[in-house]
C-alpha cells in the first residue's frame, strides 16, 4: 500500500487497549486496522452496478485497471466517464488538470 500522506490520529487510553489488543489477536498493526477502517468507510457505495461494474470499479478504485479499461465495462466514452467519476466524486488518477477536461 503506497502512503500518498500522513494522519496522526490520537487516541484515548481505552480505544488504543481495544486496538491494541485486536491487532495482537488479527496479527496486524494498529495502523493497519486504522487504515481499513477509513477505507470501509469512505469507500464509494458500488451496489446497484452490474455484476461486472462493480468489480471494475473496485479495480480502479485500486489502481489495477485503467480509466480506459473502466469506460468499455461500463459501456461510456471516456470523457464521459470522466465526468462521471467526478460527479460520484471517485478520485482519478491522471495526468491532465481540470481545464483540460473542460476544454476537451
Amino acid at each position: 500500500m503506497a502512503h500518498d500522506a500522513t494522519l496522526h490520529v490520537k487516541l484515548n487510553g481505552e480505544v488504543n487497549d481495544n486496538l491494541k489488543r485486536l491487532a495482537y489477536n488479527q496479527n496486524k498493526s494498529k495502523g493497519q486496522l486504522v487504515r481499513e477502517a477509513i477505507t470501509a468507510c469512505y469507500q464509494s457505495d458500488f451496489s446497484g452496478f452490474s455484476l461486472k461494474q462493480s468489480p471494475a470499479l473496485s479495480a480502479y478504485n485500486g489502481g489495477f485497471i485503467t480509466v480506459g479499461k473502466l469506460a468499455t465495462v461500463m459501456g461510456m466514452h471516456v470523457l464521459e466517464l470522466g465526468q462521471w467519476l467526478g460527479d460520484h466524486g471517485i478520485p482519478q488518477n491522471n495526468a491532465f488538470g481540470d481545464m483540460d477536461f473542460a476544454n476537451a
